[in-house]
């Protein structure tokens, strides 16, 4: 279940959260910041192909980049990650997000450890849904122009597992309601 949760207790209980923490800013933030501390790294000549928020597991979230050119294509579901967490080759960006994250993710796990398995459900789809709407603020922003890309830059937010072909569809509706249009640079 990957869209926004139907259940009032849960969506108060995500609602509350993103109000206390700011989720979706500072997500924001802190992904637009680790796009220009990239484009400054050992990494600015690199072309890439595809980026994703990979939730790796709930709370834990990775940037994954992918720099074969023709991914997408040659039907590779999701991408075959060259750089499955950007955090860890980039010193600079995995202290960003430990000082940026941290809290966040340690009240995640707070809130996870008090609310049953159907509520536990219906955040984990709110938390994806809220990646979803700030990769579509990210795309939006122009934060991707700072890192070289291919022309068919592929974004994505996905989970271990996840049906790639459905996380593209949900991403579709937010960028949809955010632009008008189901697909990036579209």
């Amino acid at each position: 279940m990957n869209t926004p949760p139907d259940d009032t207790a849960s969506a108060a209980e995500w609602q509350a959260f993103e109000a206390v923490h700011q989720f979706e800013d500072s997500v924001f933030r802190l992904a637009s910041a680790s796009l220009t501390l990239l484009a400054e790294s050992e990494f600015k000549g690199q072309v890439f192909s595809a980026f994703a928020f990979n939730a790796v597991s709930f709370p834990t979230l990775s940037l994954s980049f992918d720099t074969r050119p023709d991914n997408k294509e040659l039907e590779y579901y999701p991408p075959d990650w060259s750089n499955e967490c950007m955090e860890v080759d980039v010193p600079a960006i995995g202290q960003l997000w430990e000082q940026g994250y941290g809290k966040i993710a340690e009240a995640l796990d707070e809130l996870m450890a008090r609310v049953d398995d159907d509520a536990l459900d219906a955040i984990d789809a709110a938390y994806m849904h809220s990646l979803r709407k700030v990769l579509v603020r990210l795309e939006t922003s122009g934060a991707f122009a700072g890192i070289r890309t291919t022309g068919r830059f592929w974004t994505l937010v996905t989970q271990v597992d996840a049906d790639t072909d459905e996380e593209e569809r949900l991403l579709g509706e937010v960028r949809l309601a955010a632009t008008g249009t189901a697909q990036f640079g579209g």
